[in-house]
């Protein structure tokens, strides 16, 4: 087997594709299943892959929306560890805005 391409995906995404594996029949492998069952476990945001776009169109790469996405930080402090891969940083203003696009897209 040869990998053509990689990009980082978020737990929502991750899930979809494995879920959908399922439902065509296809027989997961044992590391397969361990990995559905941790997303199912921890996927803190059903349309991760929605807020990874959003997340990207305010400025942010790829790897940091999609850990954003996946953590689904809930307080500033939180999403400003998360900003290491940045190489800007952000006003408290932006980031309480970012704040409330995640909590649009993953809040309950």
């Amino acid at each position: 087997m040869k990998i053509i391409s990689s990009r980082n995906i978020s737990y929502a995404e991750m899930l979809k594709m494995i879920e959908d594996l399922v439902e065509r029949g296809v027989e997961l492998e044992s590391i397969e299943l361990r990995v559905l069952d941790y997303l199912r476990r921890f996927n803190k945001c059903k349309r991760g892959d929605e807020l990874v776009k959003e997340l990207e169109k305010k400025g942010f790469s790829e790897v940091t929306a999609v850990m954003i996405a996946n953590i689904s930080p809930k307080d500033v402090e939180t999403l400003k560890i998360l900003l290491s891969f940045e190489s800007k940083n952000y006003g408290e203003e932006f980031l309480s805005e970012v704040l409330q696009i995640i909590n649009e897209y993953c809040g309950k």
